[in-house]
């Protein structure tokens, strides 16, 4: 993989692909509800007939089928050693950190219900930004994003959870399907830049995938015995940094908005596991 493609996933940053939830993967009796993401632009009418267009036309060009675990552990593994020679990355070299974020990881990944072939790496990144993503298995948190954790250890079994979450539901694989569309259709450079400015123009779509992975993080944060509520504190933290909601700003996040993200959360939590968090202290 060449360095444009490591700058293009950067920029992503957890941004994926709508898509639906693969039942063989889904969480056991857990209820997945997206209905707080109904006032929004991205449940637009409109939205949901270009997502379901933009599959029959991946998949006409691409199959899904083709893109599997292994192949995803194949592209992480290149996009690491990559962003890793152009010192794309800044590893953080604190033996502390990564153990801890190595032992969450697994603690994390042994419960899932079915287990993907996905090989799962963590790292932590000397960065300033409070930030976690992951791609091909990798999963990368930023220094400022484990200080953010600190004495709040539930919220970093939720960030973690979160990030494996994008690859056990799909995301990944959808976003390595669009990779190939791309260079099919305008070659390798010109794809790649295609593909970056899809991504920016379409980031309201993904809304949905985000939800999809806090959900599946704070389910695998519940069987460990997590504060549940810890991400629900996180996300309302958050809001108070962040604009009041409107349409125009709405369709370019790739992200919902953060007092949204919270009330999602909680709604989950309550549904699934009869609990109601309290107020930001």
């Amino acid at each position: 993989m060449t360095i444009t493609i490591v700058i293009s996933f950067l920029l992503l940053t957890c941004d994926f692909i709508d898509t639906q939830i693969p039942a063989e993967r889904k969480q056991k009796e857990m209820t997945y509800s997206y209905a707080c993401l109904d006032s929004t632009v991205s449940a637009g009418r409109v939205n949901r007939m270009l997502g379901k267009g933009g599959d029959i036309v991946r998949d006409l060009i691409v199959s899904e089928k083709t893109i599997t675990d292994e192949v995803q552990n194949e592209y992480g593994a290149a996009f690491h050693k990559d962003a890793v020679e152009s010192k794309t990355f800044k590893m953080l070299d604190d033996t502390k950190i990564n153990s801890h974020l190595n032992q969450v990881m697994q603690e994390l990944l042994a419960v899932r219900e079915v287990p993907s072939k996905i090989d799962y790496h963590i790292y932590a990144l000397d960065d300033t930004a409070i930030n976690a993503f992951t791609f091909g298995g990798r999963i990368y948190v930023t220094k400022r994003m484990y200080e953010e954790c600190e004495g709040k250890t539930a919220l970093l079994y939720a960030i973690v959870g979160h990030e494996i979450g994008h690859s056990e539901k799909g995301h990944i694989k959808r976003t390595i399907q669009e990779l190939h569309v791309s260079n099919k259709i305008f070659g390798e450079e010109n794809g790649l830049t295609a593909f970056s400015i899809k991504r920016i123009l379409t980031g309201s779509f993904n809304q949905k995938n985000e939800l999809e992975a806090d959900y599946y993080g704070t389910d695998l944060a519940f069987q460990l015995d997590q504060d549940v509520c810890a991400a629900v504190s996180f996300w309302r933290k958050m809001a108070s940094s962040e604009n009041e909601y409107n349409k125009v700003e709405d369709f370019f996040r790739t992200h919902p908005f953060s007092a949204l993200r919270a009330q999602c959360l909680q709604n989950h939590i309550n549904a699934n596991f009869s609990k109601k968090c309290g107020l930001l202290k």
